[in-house]
């Protein structure tokens, strides 16, 4: 079954993937329920993976009923009468939302967030953008025009030709970014660079990024496509720095990792062209009834749950534990792990992509699950569900004792 998956793969469906695949041996996944995913043998992995999808982990039964009973009832729209689901699902995401967050558009996922972002910016007279070294907002033109790693960049280059990159956490670039400009700015950032490798923002440096945003008359967009929805320990991470941003996009977690679902919320000041002309932008797919309900479903586990005060206790749980490992061990390994976490969200920055890649390995073959960092190949992530037992944590920290000693 295997070799013959692979071969589909290769031959239809993308060769250097199936190339990978097959190099690392890894399994066919089969099913999935909470922090756990069998493969076609019904060998049990650990999901501490899955790119900051999972917070409620794999098919909640509260978010899979919810899509259900969508499902027999309407799974999509007809794009022409009123959606009721549309109108429920906006308010409830706005509710949980910073104060003065106003509007909601949902879209299929991050990347599209992104775009829609962009052109929110560009709408609003901002014909100049700053973003961040170690960013990553997603592939698709718009959104990679902002993402950092030359990697992803170089072969689609030119990219948007007004977009400056400032340092992260540099107060003094980024006072110099704003001052090359007369006309507004927008400024767009992850509260918490997961791809990135793990890397909060400090307080100073976003409250200087809105206040310059302010002053210009710009655009604060924040991405929370990643960071938010309880997986850094709090609803968004931009709460922590009590700010409210002008534009914020959502996605991963927003539908319980049942169904592809994200959004962009806005100001009523920011999302006013889109209120002026609703064709301005659309999706065919976008806000899809099954998605919605989803998303519904989702925010109310997320709230009846308290999953964003799960996520911040069993996140300081897993970094004191992982860090107590690693100081366990030798010098030479105390300084070459460092590990970095807000909430659920956690990275094991190794040094150098082969340590990583090393890392990566010996955790699948002792059946753990992770994500790799996109714009940061030294950092192996940690995107657990919050709902994770005893007996699964201790199987990840026996894994990860065995797994330093080989890198």
């Amino acid at each position: 079954m295997r070799e013959h998956i692979l071969g589909l793969l290769k031959t239809h469906s993308n060769r250097s993937k199936a190339r990978l695949s097959n190099l690392m041996n890894l399994p066919i996944e089969q099913s999935a329920q909470s922090a756990e995913i069998l493969d076609e043998k019904g060998k049990v992995y650990l999901d501490f993976g899955g790119f900051g999808v999972f917070i409620l982990g794999h098919k909640h039964p509260k978010v899979v009923e919810a899509v259900k009973s969508q499902i027999d009832m309407m799974p999509m729209s007809s794009r022409t009468l009123v959606s009721p689901n549309l109108a429920t699902a906006s308010k409830k995401l706005v509710d949980i939302c910073p104060d003065a967050i106003q509007y909601a558009f949902f879209t299929n996922s991050g990347a599209e967030s992104t775009e829609l972002g962009l052109k929110l910016a560009r709408a609003n007279g901002c014909k100049h953008i700053i973003a961040l070294t170690g960013s990553y907002h997603g592939k698709s033109l718009g959104a990679l025009s902002v993402t950092h790693r030359d990697e992803f960049r170089a072969p689609f280059s030119p990219l948007f030709d007004n977009v400056e990159f400032v340092e992260r956490d540099n107060i003094a670039a980024l006072k110099s970014a704003f001052a090359k400009h007369s006309e507004p700015v927008a400024f767009i950032a992850e509260p918490v660079q997961g791809e990135g490798g793990v890397y909060a923002l400090s307080y100073e440096f976003l409250h200087t990024a809105k206040q310059l945003c302010d002053q210009s008359g710009g655009l604060f967009i924040c991405d929370e496509i990643q960071s938010g929805l309880a997986r850094t320990g709090a609803m968004w991470a931009i709460d922590k720095h009590n700010i409210v941003p002008d534009v914020m996009l959502v996605g991963k977690g927003l539908s319980g990792g049942v169904v592809p679902c994200a959004a962009v919320v806005a100001t009523e000041k920011a999302f006013a062209p889109l209120n002026q002309d609703f064709m301005l932008h659309s999706s065919t797919f976008g806000g899809s009834p099954i998605a919605l309900a989803a998303a519904e479903a989702t925010i109310d586990v997320l709230l009846s749950e308290q999953v964003a005060q799960r996520a911040a206790r069993l996140g300081q749980q897993i970094l004191d534990k992982l860090n107590d490992i690693v100081h366990a061990k030798n010098a030479q390994h105390e300084e070459q792990i460092i590990i970095r976490g807000e909430g659920l969200l956690i990275g094991i920055d190794v040094g150098t992509p082969a340590r990583a890649g090393q890392l990566t390995l010996s955790l699948l073959n002792q059946n753990i699950l992770t994500s790799h960092s996109l714009s940061n190949a030294s950092t192996v992530r940690l995107t657990p569900c919050a709902f994770l037992t005893d007996d699964q944590l201790a199987q990840l920290y026996s894994a990860f004792t065995i797994a330093i000693e080989k890198i």
